[in-house]
């Protein structure tokens, strides 16, 4: 089984613009991404989507595929994200697809190589993996009632010995193309989670966390 890996971004992002080519360490987040995947070894093609023609360059810079995608197919107002994965996956030759996102800059191909061999391994039972963010602390619903914890026990329970709340990241989505492009879904019906730590998992949507990513480089809590 052929197994490839997606990259979509869209031109003129707004919550931070551009983003895909704003530089951590001097290297832009699409490049930045490109290179973490091109290091997987299971991975045997890098498709780029976008409507951003001037990305094309990257095409022979990585030996990637170039995919030029219609501008109503990264517009969210004109389309919704199920028909933006079909339209993308017509373009793309592979059995499984592993899907990233350039905004998180901080999964690298260690963490691709065990997403896919987890998939690999639970197929018989699982048919998709994704990646969670593992978050310890006191959670509360948004009605006030308590979620992990009893605020009125007689010991209180610190933060890290409570159970973690799991919050999707985007940063690995893994199904079998088939099954992707038949209902336009990241994750099936039966998936299995990865897990990775707050600062790993760590999606940018705003322009302070591209800075607090930044600084998380520069003071080498990551590379």
């Amino acid at each position: 089984m052929k197994i490839v890996a997606v990259i979509v971004v869209r031109k003129g992002s707004k919550r931070i613009l551009n983003k895909s080519k704003k530089k951590i360490n001097n290297i832009t987040l699409i490049e930045r991404k490109i290179s973490q995947l091109k290091k997987v070894k299971k991975i045997k093609k890098i498709y780029l989507g976008t409507n951003d023609l001037s990305l094309k360059k990257l095409t022979k810079k990585y030996n990637i595929n170039f995919v030029q995608r219609e501008d109503k197919y990264c517009n969210e107002k004109k389309t919704d994200a199920k028909k933006m994965v079909k339209n993308m996956l017509q373009y793309v030759n592979g059995d499984i697809i592993l899907w990233a996102h350039p905004t998180n800059p901080f999964v690298d191909e260690k963490f691709y190589t065990g997403a896919i061999s987890l998939f690999l391994k639970s197929m018989k039972k699982y048919d998709s993996v994704f990646s969670v963010t593992e978050i310890r602390n006191h959670f509360w619903s948004h009605i006030g009632k308590p979620i992990n914890h009893n605020p009125s026990a007689k010991k209180h329970v610190v933060a890290s010995k409570l159970e973690p709340v799991l919050g999707q990241n985007g940063a690995i989505f893994i199904r079998h193309k088939k099954d992707m492009i038949k209902d336009g879904s990241f994750i099936g019906k039966k998936p299995k989670i990865f897990k990775m730590n707050e600062i790993i998992g760590w999606d940018l949507d705003h322009p302070w966390q591209l800075d607090l990513a930044r600084a998380l480089v520069k003071y080498k809590y990551v590379k």
